[in-house]
């Protein structure tokens, strides 16, 4: 199965990309990597605090009571003023990071394609498509969104949340949570396979869909594989990616935190020193984790590509790649073995091994007869016969 085949293709391809990169390369590609991949923070579950449905005996007095006594001690109408331009703020640089993130996913992806890191050139090439992948999540999230908030705005909208049984509420907890799968399916289908058909077609979000729609339906137990065994990875990467970058942190923090700490004993100034410090620091901790992460997107990436270039290789966006993995002869415990090869590439073998001009009891050390036995013809056939 090529859900199963691919996972350790695309650890080969993973290496064979990565340790061609210099220094500078890597860190190019973190920063798109910190796009692409969130660093590992998904969009948030739908749902709320269920805990304001499990005590009956609030009263809407006492509610009216507690907010009066706490709008005589707090400018509360400025507190509110205050916590909206706080939302504001967030919610405009929120906008802005995932509509970068749009377009840096097309920068990874012509990345992997090229094995070329560049974000200027790719930036500009793919801005259009980057653009339109960020409207078709944001519709995705606020359907989603609608969708789970729908119930709970029926019930304010009746006032029946004193009515609301246990058996309702956790009804309405798997109601959100079959959301919640379904949009992170698609999350990950448009990501992953998608957005490289965007790439490898040059159309649009819906055209794209359509043309993936198609190989999904004629491959549907190997994507259901891929979902379950991406899942499970990600949980337990996840896990092991989180410690590291926890650790490493704690290391980086040590020595911003020891010249912001003298410089506060400077004074005033000191302040805004520790101020640049602190800023400083929190940039150091988000590019190394994104360097940790660099290697999981990349091989996540190309075990999607490979996969959707196996179930349909007029989808193929890594040919040469793939190419070289399979000519290496990867495989391993979990990947292509010998016995899925055909038997005519057995026989082959077979020949080569039986060749009186590499078994004949010649001296091994002779480099003429090894020149010789380069130049066999026959040989040369036989490996060119392999499926890989």
């Amino acid at each position: 199965m090529d859900a199963i085949d691919d996972l350790s293709d695309a650890i080969e391809g993973t290496r064979n990309f990565l340790t061609q990169l210099s220094v500078r390369q890597w860190v190019t590609l973190a920063v798109v990597v910190f796009f692409v991949s969130s660093l590992g923070f998904g969009a948030a579950a739908p749902g709320g605090d269920t805990t304001m449905y499990a005590d009956g005996t609030a009263t809407e007095d006492s509610f009216q009571e507690e907010f009066e006594q706490l709008e005589s001690e707090l400018p509360v109408e400025d507190l509110l003023v205050a916590l909206l331009v706080v939302a504001a703020v967030v919610l405009v640089l929120w906008l802005c990071y995932a509509l970068l993130a749009g377009v840096m996913e097309f920068v990874f992806l012509e990345s992997l394609r090229s094995e070329e890191v560049r974000i200027r050139g790719y930036f500009g090439a793919n801005a259009g498509k980057g653009v339109r992948l960020f409207l078709f999540r944001l519709a995705l999230l606020l359907v989603a969104g609608a969708l789970v908030s729908a119930p709970a705005a029926i019930a304010v909208g009746l006032g029946t949340f004193d009515d609301i049984s246990p058996g309702l509420l956790a009804l309405y907890l798997l109601y959100g949570g079959g959301l919640y799968l379904l949009h992170s399916i698609g999350r990950r289908f448009t990501d992953e396979f998608v957005a490289p058909i965007m790439l490898l077609e040059d159309c649009g979000v819906l055209a794209a869909w359509g043309r993936f729609w198609r190989t999904l339906r004629a491959n549907l137990a190997e994507y259901a594989v891929y979902l379950l065994l991406v899942w499970v990875l990600t949980l337990a990467v996840t896990v092991t990616v989180s410690i590291v970058i926890a650790l490493g942190a704690v290391v980086i923090a040590i020595p911003f935190a020891i010249v912001a700490f003298v410089a506060v004993l400077a004074g005033p100034i000191g302040w805004a020193v520790a101020v640049v410090v602190g800023l400083l620091a929190l940039a150091a901790v988000l590019l190394f984790a994104a360097l940790v992460w660099t290697p999981v997107t990349t091989y996540f990436q190309y075990y999607a590509l490979l996969l959707l270039g196996d179930t349909d290789p007029e989808l193929d966006l890594v040919p040469d790649q793939r190419a070289a993995v399979r000519a290496a002869g990867t495989g391993g415990a979990i990947g292509r073995s010998d016995w899925e090869r055909p038997d005519s590439d057995s026989s082959a073998r077979d020949d080569d091994w039986n060749d009186e001009s590499g078994w004949d009891g010649s001296d091994p050390w002779d480099e003429a007869g090894d020149a010789d036995d380069a130049d066999e013809s026959g040989d040369s056939d036989d490996d060119d016969d392999r499926s890989w």
